[in-house]
Order: C-alpha cells, then structure tokens, then sequence
C-alpha cells in the first residue's frame, strides 16, 4: 500500500466524507547524529573555554591558512583547546561561496578570498551544544540569523555574495572536505553571522 503525507485539512475532508486512511508519521529525510570527534571544542563546551580571549582578532582567509597546525591530535585535546589559534574568536568578511547541512547537523560554509583561497566555518545545530558551552545562545543567534536568509539542506547551495562571521578557532584533521584550508584552519562554531 502506498503511504500518503496528509494535512490536517485532507484529513478533515476525508473524515466528513466517511473515510479513514492509515497514514503513515513523515520522516526525516535523514538522521542527524551529533559529532564525537573533538566535539566539545566545536561547539564551546570544552574544559578550557574559559581560556579563550574575549577580545576579537579581525583576520582575513590569508592570515587562517598560515596560522600553523598541530602536528597531531593526542587524546587530551579531545576536550581541551591548543594554545593560539583555538583560543582567540575571529572575524572576517569575506565571500561566501557554498553551503549545506551536514550529518552532524552543523551548516557548512565555504569562504572564499579574492585570490580564490578557501577556508571553511560551521555553525552547529542547537541541540547537539551542550548547556556548558560559553557560546550556545550566540551559535543558536548565527544559526537562526543564517536560515533566515537561506533554505538549508543537505544538497550544496552556491551562492557569491558577502558575509561577515564571528567564531573560534578550530584545526580539524585534513581530510577530504570540501573547502578545507591546507591547515585544516575553521571557524567552528560560528557564533556570529552578517550580511554586509
């Protein structure tokens, strides 16, 4: 038997005609699982947090992907943040030039410099933030500022257009990601969003 999504006025309709359907409940198009790797750091809630500086470094794509990376990531800095990059918040103004949802439910953004360089940032989905993060109500504010503007899902979006974005610093792994500074540099979370 086929499923059909039905709407509350359809139902009516069918129950004044006399006829009842088996519906079935909609379903997420896919499950979103929050991250486990280094995933306090992502999202602010890590137990050296408060040693991040208030103070906002305003920096540009060319200043992240020189700053230098860990040359590796041992246990400890699953819940800690390395010194320097980790611990400052960043803003720069810069293209944006693709988006979308990942399985982790953070936006991934790719910026884009004028010499074509890129570097990613990420804004986590609420409830995979814990309560302890320093930043959980601003990542919400950026996330909700970010899907007022734009219908995300899990295809890419691109786009060409400016944005300014507040976050911290964070290295990743270099994987395969689409945008990935050389360094693994990103903006992660987000916890601020602007459109120039």
């Amino acid at each position: 038997m086929k499923r059909i999504r039905m709407t509350a006025a359809l139902a009516a309709v069918l129950t004044v005609a006399g006829l009842t359907l088996a519906v079935a409940p909609a379903q997420p198009a896919y499950a979103i699982t929050c991250g486990t790797w280094r995933w306090p750091v992502k999202t602010g809630s890590d137990a050296s947090r408060f040693r991040v500086s208030r103070t906002v470094r305003y920096t540009t794509v060319r200043h992240l992907r020189s700053l230098t990376a860990p040359s590796s990531f041992p246990t400890y800095y699953q819940n800690h943040r390395f010194r320097g990059a980790e611990r400052h918040i960043w803003q720069l103004t810069t293209h944006l030039t693709q988006f979308r949802e990942e399985d982790d439910g953070d936006i991934h953004l790719v910026l884009r410099n004028n010499a074509g360089k890129k570097v990613i940032a990420e804004i986590p989905l609420g409830r995979c933030v814990s309560s302890r993060s320093r930043w959980k109500h601003r990542i919400a504010s950026a996330r909700t500022t970010f899907t007022s503007h734009y219908h995300v899902t899990t295809s890419w979006h691109y786009v060409n257009r400016w944005i300014t974005l507040r976050g911290l610093g964070f290295f990743d792994e270099v994987h395969n990601v689409t945008g990935q500074a050389p360094n693994g540099i990103e903006l992660h979370p987000v916890t601020r969003v602007r459109f120039p």
